[in-house]
């Protein structure tokens, strides 16, 4: 008998430590099976709001609240908006299709002069209002005619260089070009800054957003738009 107890005298802290060790163990698989139903619950969540953003209109919902309807008329000058350079040095399709819109308003004599806004970029290593003055050579538009803003790198500082240039010239309105989506705080920025502003958007391709991928690709830019105007607005730019 006293073998016995010795024994069991023995072997109780071990059971406690084994009833320990599988209440900790339950605990564990617990937390495990929490987590993974959060996780599927907002990888489902997630999978079906990529369908929603792909095969709805929703994106033409949310695009709305940030459009401008075009307003043409004669300026002092047209404003050209950068909308970037990649590594090879030429223009985005976004700078492109804003380079085309304002030498169209330059050859149809809306304004004597047109500026092209834009600074250094991280991938060209060059400035965006360069390489659209350069470009917009090539389509017949004389170089006294353009001048060249390259000091900014976000939509409120060009709106606050451009007016740099334009004080000493007593240029007040200005046709303003950049993307359908980017329209509105261009807007306001340049409105900021004094100018009278007539907005004429480059060829609306997010208003043509049909397919999963363009659909996907605009969300992404109407997401930056709607956080730029909370800081924009947060920093007293607009």
């Amino acid at each position: 008998m006293l073998f016995l107890d010795g024994v069991l005298n023995i072997m109780k802290p071990r059971k406690k430590m084994f009833e320990v060790l599988g209440e900790e163990m339950a605990k564990g698989r617990l937390l495990a099976r929490r987590f993974l139903f959060w996780a599927s619950l907002m990888l489902w969540v997630f999978f079906l709001g990529v369908l929603v953003l792909s095969f709805t209109p929703v994106t033409g919902y949310l695009l709305k609240p940030l459009t401008m309807k075009e307003e043409i008329r004669p300026v002092d000058a047209i404003v050209v908006l950068g909308g970037g350079v990649n590594q090879g040095r030429y223009l985005t399709s976004e700078s492109s299709h804003r380079l085309v819109r304002g030498v169209q308003l330059y050859h149809e004599g809306k304004a004597q002069k047109i500026i092209f806004s834009g600074g250094f970029s991280q991938r060209g290593g060059v400035t965006e209002g360069a390489v659209l003055a350069q470009e917009a050579r090539r389509m017949q538009v004389p170089s006294e005619n353009i001048l060249i803003e390259k000091n900014s790198r976000r939509t409120h500082e060009q709106a606050v260089e451009t007016k740099k240039i334009t004080n000493p010239l007593r240029w007040k309105s200005v046709i303003l070009v950049t993307s359908y989506s980017h329209m509105k705080r261009a807007v306001l920025c340049f409105e900021q800054a004094g100018f009278k502003v007539y907005p004429a958007p480059a060829d609306p391709l997010e208003r043509y957003a049909a397919g999963p991928i363009e659909r996907l690709d605009l969300f992404g830019k109407i997401l930056h738009e709607y956080g730029a105007m909370i800081y924009y607005r947060i920093k007293g730019w607009i």
